[in-house]
C-alpha cells in the first residue's frame, strides 16, 4: 500500500524487492534460502510496514495527536521520522544479524513513541476535540 503523505510504500516495495532478488541470486544453487537470512529479510520488511502504518494512523489519521498539535504539525512528526529511517535504511544497508536487529528495535523505538504520544494526546483531549 502507498502512503499518501511520503508514498513510502513505492520507496520500500523497491527496496525490499531489490533486496529478495540479491537474495534468490546469492543462494541460486540452493533449493531453499537459508533460514536465517529469510527470517532476517522477512523481519525487516514486517517491521518496516509496521512502522509506517502505525505512524499514519496514529499520528495523522487517528484525531488525538493531529487534533492537539495541528495537521501541518502532525504532518511533520509523521514524515520526518519516516525519511529519516528511510535514509537510514538506506545508508546502512541492514543485512546481518546485528544491523537488521539494530535497525529493526529503532523502528519499534519509533512506534513506541507514537504511540505513547498518541496515548498522552488522546488522555488530555478536551470532550470538543474527541467528537471532531
Amino acid at each position: 500500500m502507498v502512503d499518501p503523505m511520503t508514498s513510502n510504500g513505492v520507496t520500500a516495495a523497491l527496496r525490499h524487492a531489490s533486496e529478495a532478488a540479491a537474495l534468490v541470486a546469492k543462494y541460486r544453487h540452493r533449493k531453499r534460502l537459508p533460514w536465517v537470512a529469510a527470517a532476517l529479510y522477512s523481519r525487516r520488511v514486517q517491521d518496516l510496514a509496521r512502522f509506517f502504518n502505525c505512524g499514519i494512523e496514529k499520528v495523522i489519521y487517528d484525531g488525538p495527536i493531529r487534533n492537539r498539535i495541528g495537521v501541518r504539525t502532525a504532518g511533520d512528526v509523521y514524515t520526518i521520522p519516516a525519511w529519516s529511517l528511510n535514509n537510514v535504511y538506506a545508508r546502512v544497508s541492514p543485512r546481518g544479524v546485528v544491523t537488521s536487529m539494530f535497525f529493526c528495535l529503532l523502528l519499534g523505538a519509533f512506534r513506541a513513541a507514537a504511540s505513547l504520544l498518541h496515548a498522552i494526546c488522546r488522555f488530555r483531549q478536551t470532550p470538543c476535540e474527541a467528537a471532531g
